[in-house]
């Protein structure tokens, strides 16, 4: 789907003013982000780490998971 910029205002507006600074926060991320320099990881990954790892990606392959619509949803609410 294509969003425009207009579109966009126009849901800007329908927010609550308690909603505006994590609108805010996440445009700018969107903003900066892009050139943002992020450094590499260089702890080393333990064997919990890949033992969360593969529980999680079996997690996702049977659908378990948090839809994106229920993260918004609680961040606003």
């Amino acid at each position: 789907m294509a969003v425009s910029k207009d579109h966009l205002n126009k849901l800007i507006q329908q927010l609550s003013d308690d909603a505006l600074p994590i609108a805010a926060d996440f445009l700018e991320k969107l903003l900066i982000g892009k050139d943002q320099h992020i450094p590499w990881d260089d702890e080393p990954t333990t064997l919990e780490d890949l033992d969360a790892i593969k529980k999680a990606k079996e997690a996702f392959a049977r659908g378990e998971g948090i839809k994106l619509k229920n993260v918004i949803d609680d961040l606003l609410n």
